[in-house]
């Protein structure tokens, strides 16, 4: 149990979190300017999705030379 209460507390989670938050924003944000039906909504969230949290795995994993 302690090992879970740590891992939701931990900086990651709220990386994770902190990111997951901004790309609401951003589909609220586009959701409100540019009206799309639900399916195309679900698939710039998902295409936004793998895009920021590709970058955000490309800082935090190491780089193999």
């Amino acid at each position: 149990m302690t090992h879970f209460l740590r891992v939701l507390t931990s900086g990651a989670m709220f990386g994770v979190l902190s990111v997951h938050a901004l790309e609401d924003i951003a589909l609220l944000t586009i959701g409100r300017f540019a009206p799309l039906p639900t399916p195309a909504m679900y698939a710039v969230g998902l295409g936004l999705s793998w895009l920021i949290f590709g970058l955000l795995l490309t800082k935090i994993l190491p780089h193999k030379h």
